[in-house]
């Protein structure tokens, strides 16, 4: 009987390391992808427009900041 308290012992803790590395995983997913989105620079067609000093643009033409 002994034996059978053991298994159900190293199941309860397999389960909940599981949980918790997974619930560690997910936060700090989240924190690097809030970090990525601070650094990015984002510009629009009519400010690309007027930096270049023309009417029209082609996306290969573009220098990307």
């Amino acid at each position: 009987m002994n034996f059978i308290a053991f298994l159900s012992f190293s199941v309860l803790v397999i389960i909940i390391l599981t949980l918790v590395f997974g619930m560690t995983a997910y936060f700090l997913y989240k924190i690097r992808e809030r970090q990525k989105r601070k650094g990015v620079d984002i510009a629009t067609y009519e400010e690309l427009k007027e930096e270049e000093g023309r009417t029209y643009l082609f996306l290969d033409e573009v220098k990307w900041k």
